[in-house]
């Protein structure tokens, strides 16, 4: 905290100034957000042959963004999320279907007992964003708790897809200037303020800096992040056991965080053709210590490419999406290759999506806090992400007249790192059909049905310790955006 008090006071004083400054009037206030309910259905997760076990929950959700014209140039933003789900928090996964009353075994009355009880156990209100922004001829400030997203949202990413369960934010102080189609903004974070006369600070430093085109439906930009601490800042997660990632066994987070975060992205968006590609690089200071006491270092890399083409006057379109993300090699310790995208980010329905298998073959239990090898009965829901994968997915869509559309995927991937010491865990992860039928009454409403068929490869087995057999899951899933 005391090596970065003055510059925040110095861009607090400037917050102020900007706030102070105008004559403020009552203002407009517009709200937008999204409704959606959720049904999922998945058979054998763990791809067992015998004691197979079915996964089946349903999510219902409300996000609501207000907006607040305060006065000339000045707008309020913020988000409020309804119906949380405790498991997942600072997530917008969703209440679970059917949450009861009931907190003790067996309930101490009627209002306490899940079987009994006439009502549902009343839900709470989140507030995820609240920001300030002003704007004028020459840029936007902007201050608060705002949203996150770049490129394709591989790395940053909003959250702001119908069906995306996870969003990006960070208490920040920014201002972004516009010249013509190029804008640039420098942005001071603060993921988390320790305690007064500690060195025990996390902050950000970033920039983010695009070019679009509107005659050429071009867009490109980079955004760079720089992440510090303070020699007491470090929380890193360091699972240790055998096959520990970030640091392996016996390892601690007594250290300070300084890590390098840069996305690069092209995009061309147009009537007929979407053509993206971002690129993601880190590397610095994890904040762990390996058993040797060495800092353990990041070396991680993500690539995503997405190409769609819809001819003029056709109900055809083509698409395809291919990537891969580095994997961490467990024997070495004292640096962790792992690269993971953005949760929000999924290519198929089942894999990269759903944990799935007996083994942790993806080595993204950093990421999702789901450890397969001890969890057998796997029980999360869609919290996997695409690691240690070399993956593409072409797909077909077919328009059936003007509300309903039907979208076939072939899914197929690699692995790129031996996730297990000690093990020999083969490369191919077989092969996933999606069949999406979508229904989509006017704008703002859409009704999904998807069936996800896996045929699962050999790298499930993990030396042959493991089952493979084929699995299936199915969503109806249906949203209102206003």
């Amino acid at each position: 905290m005391r090596n970065n008090s003055v510059k925040f006071i110095t861009l607090i004083g400037l917050v102020a100034t900007v706030l102070l400054s105008p004559v403020l009037y009552a203002g407009d206030i517009e709200w937008s957000g999204v409704y959606r309910i959720e049904g999922y259905h998945l058979k054998n997760s763990e791809l067992r042959g015998s004691n197979k076990r079915e996964l089946n929950y349903g999510l219902n959700h409300l996000v609501l963004r207000p907006k607040i014209t305060a006065g000339d140039g000045l707008t309020i933003y913020g988000q409020f999320n309804i119906f949380n789900n405790s498991r997942y928090p600072n997530s917008q996964m969703g209440q679970v279907f059917g949450s009861g009353v009931g907190s003790t075994t067996p309930g101490t009355s009627v209002d306490d007992s899940n079987a009994i009880s006439e009502n549902q156990k009343a839900e709470t209100l989140e507030v995820s964003q609240l920001y300030l922004t002003y704007s004028h001829e020459y840029g936007q400030l902007i201050a608060g708790r705002a949203p996150i997203h770049f490129g394709l949202g591989m790395s940053h990413n909003a959250g702001r897809g119908l069906f995306d369960h996870f969003y990006d934010t960070r208490d920040l102080v920014g201002y972004k200037v516009v010249v013509g189609n190029f804008f640039f903004f420098p942005m001071f974070g603060k993921p988390s303020e320790g305690e007064i006369g500690e060195s025990d600070d996390v902050t950000d430093f970033m920039i983010q800096a695009e070019f679009s085109n509107p005659e050429s439906d071009v867009s490109m930009g980079v955004f760079y992040q720089l992440r510090k601490s303070g020699d007491q800042g470090s929380d890193a997660p360091t699972p240790g056991g055998a096959d520990g990632l970030l640091g392996g066994p016996s390892a601690d987070n007594l250290s300070s965080i300084n890590t390098k975060l840069v996305n690069v992205y092209a995009l061309r968006e147009s009537e007929k053709i979407h053509l993206g590609l971002e690129a993601s690089f880190m590397s610095g200071d994890s904040g762990a210590r390996n058993a040797g006491g060495e800092k353990v270092t990041w070396d991680g890399f993500g690539v995503a490419g997405e190409f769609e083409y819809r001819p003029e006057s056709s109900a055809w379109a083509w698409g395809l999406k291919a990537g891969t993300a580095s994997g961490d090699d467990p024997t070495s310790t004292a640096k962790f290759e792992g690269f993971a995208f953005d949760r929000n980010y999924d290519v198929a329905m089942l894999m990269f999506n759903h944990p799935l298998g007996q083994a942790d073959i993806f080595n993204t239990r950093l990421t999702t806090g789901t450890d397969a090898r001890n969890n057998n009965n796997i029980t999360e829901a869609d919290v996997e992400t695409i690691s240690n994968v070399m993956y593409i997915a072409p797909t077909v869509k077919y328009g059936l007249g003007d509300k309903w559309s039907l979208a076939n995927t072939i899914v197929t991937g690699w692995l790129g790192t031996n996730p297990i010491a000690g093990k020999s865990v083969a490369k191919d992860l077989g092969y996933e059909w999606d069949i999406n039928l979508t229904f989509e009454p006017r704008k703002g409403v859409q009704w999904v049905n998807q069936i996800g068929l896996l045929f699962p490869g050999s790298a499930f087995k993990v030396d042959g310790q493991y089952e493979n057999k084929f699995t299936y899951g199915f969503a109806s899933k249906a949203a209102i955006s206003f």
